[in-house]
């Protein structure tokens, strides 16, 4: 009989794709992968994302099935069935999505989301040799929100040198342990177009002075912020490391920066003082009353991971990210906190995540005797006015800056059901009711806001007629948005078939 289980989880496996990663919006190929970190079965890094596939399948393959608790085989098995068919050579392959959703757009969006506007049609095309892999995606979002009817988020071409793939394209990114969103660079705007260095397998240093680092990973990426702007063809730039000292905790140290454009030094010696952090007015040959030679706007923090599986706690992560650097070291400082419970439903793990966020920014203010509130001033900048913002969305937190989410979500997976999700939350935007000037200020509400809500996700997999994915969402109030109406009930439709 358990032959016969586990035999209906790979028939049940609705991916057919093949890609050097795992992207931002496989929200339930996570869920099982951080099971399986907590109890030790994945020991490499797993915060940063895309996530390499290549130390995923390293880990599960040097684990025995036998060795695995009867509650994890099924997360085992659907990853590690993943992975291999994921990372297999030669094979090309085809998906088509179609998504409907009652409102113009999602006001926020999270670790998992796959459409952005009311309707889209996508097609996907990828594959994999020895040394590359691509994939070419294009969707069509009529009355899309930014005005982009036909875009190509997600495609990439990328190649193998040695233990580090690069990549250029539009690839979406993820960084940090959260779930909601990250404070320094999350899925809520569209993937920026650029340069991606990543390494492949995550293996600890051969060296003794650096061994403890224990399994690391390296980030780093070039792209254009290439809509319409104050400062033309500015570039985004970030760096992230992430390693495991001890097999239950991930440390990432995440760095991104807005630099050069229209009109700003693009030279190397504004290029070094970005990268050494001398970009404040006041710091080196640099002037406040002319700005013209500082570098440019930077976040920079970390994040922490602590995979307890301590009872029903299983996970407890943060993110710092600060706004500003004093002594090189971040300041003016937001965070997000978190928490996963883990309890068992007919032998099959239910996850309740609890996150908290608060982009208000705490410290002081650079104006000596004059009080800081920490309002309107992360993701925001004097000289890139449109700040940390891309197509109308922050490139960092999905609520903007001077906003408060709270929320409670369970996952449950099924064998025979499907998937489920459930998130109730409460969200504060824009607490102080002010925002800066044009092209400056919050990105969703030009008012302060505070309401309730309700999610509900269901998802089927089958291999006849593909994944269906129904969403239901309840607010205790209608929102009014720079983004548009936001009624009190939406409802959507996700439908992906692969062949």
């Amino acid at each position: 009989m358990r032959q016969v289980y586990f035999a209906v989880i790979f028939l049940m496996s609705s991916a057919v794709s093949a890609e050097p990663w795992i992207k931002t919006d496989e929200f339930w190929l996570r869920a099982d992968i951080e099971q399986l970190a907590s109890i030790g079965i994945i020991k490499s890094p797993i915060t940063t994302w895309p996530l390499m596939w290549a130390p995923i399948i390293k880990d599960l393959s040097s684990t025995k099935l036998a060795e695995v608790p009867n509650a994890y085989k099924s997360a085992y098995l659907r990853v590690l069935k993943r992975g291999r068919h994921e990372t297999r050579l030669g094979k090309v392959n085809k998906s088509i999505r179609a998504s409907l959703m009652s409102d113009e757009t999602q006001l926020f969006r999270s670790f998992g989301d796959k459409s952005r506007n009311k309707s889209e049609l996508s097609t996907q095309s990828d594959g994999m040799g020895q040394h590359y892999a691509w994939n070419v995606e294009v969707t069509f979002a009529p009355n899309s929100i930014d005005d982009d009817d036909k875009h190509f988020d997600g495609s990439y071409l990328a190649g193998v040198i040695g233990n580090w793939v690069i990549a250029g394209g539009y690839i979406e990114k993820w960084w940090g342990p959260s779930w909601n969103s990250s404070l320094i660079l999350s899925n809520n705007a569209r993937p920026v177009p650029g340069i991606l260095l990543q390494r492949n397998y995550s293996d600890p240093f051969e060296t003794p002075i650096l061994s403890w680092v224990g399994p690391w990973t390296m980030n780093a990426f070039v792209g254009q912020l290439n809509d319409s702007r104050t400062i033309s063809d500015a570039k985004l730039l970030g760096m992230s490391l992430t390693f495991k000292p001890l097999e239950s905790i991930e440390v990432g140290f995440r760095r991104t920066a807005q630099w050069g454009g229209d009109g700003r030094p693009e030279d190397f010696n504004s290029l070094i003082d970005m990268l050494i952090g001398l970009d404040n007015c006041d710091e080196g040959d640099l002037s406040c009353s002319d700005n013209s030679r500082e570098p440019g706007n930077q976040l920079a923090g970390i994040d922490l991971l602590w995979q307890a599986h301590l009872g029903p706690l299983s996970n407890i992560y943060m993110q710092m990210i600060g706004e500003d650097e004093a002594g090189y070291f971040p300041t003016k400082k937001s965070f997000i906190y978190g928490l996963s419970l883990r309890t068992f439903i007919d032998e099959l793990p239910l996850t309740i995540n609890i996150e908290a966020s608060d982009t208000k920014v705490d410290g002081d203010g650079n104006i000596e005797g004059q009080p800081f509130t920490g309002y309107n001033v992360l993701y925001e900048h004097s000289i890139y006015n449109h700040g940390y913002r891309f197509n109308r969305r922050s490139i960092g937190s999905s609520f903007d800056n001077d906003s408060t989410n709270v929320s409670v979500t369970g996952i449950y997976q099924t064998d025979k059901y499907g998937k489920f999700k459930l998130a109730i939350s409460n969200s504060k935007l824009n607490r102080d009711a002010n925002n800066l000037s044009e092209p400056g200020g919050h990105s969703l509400v030009a008012d302060k806001i505070d309401f309730n809500s309700l999610k509900l996700l269901w998802v089927l997999d089958n291999s006849d007629y593909g994944q269906v994915e129904l969403g239901f969402a309840y607010r205790d109030k209608d929102i009014k948005s720079k983004l548009g109406s936001f009624d009190s009930v939406s409802y959507g439709l996700n439908w992906v078939y692969s062949f």
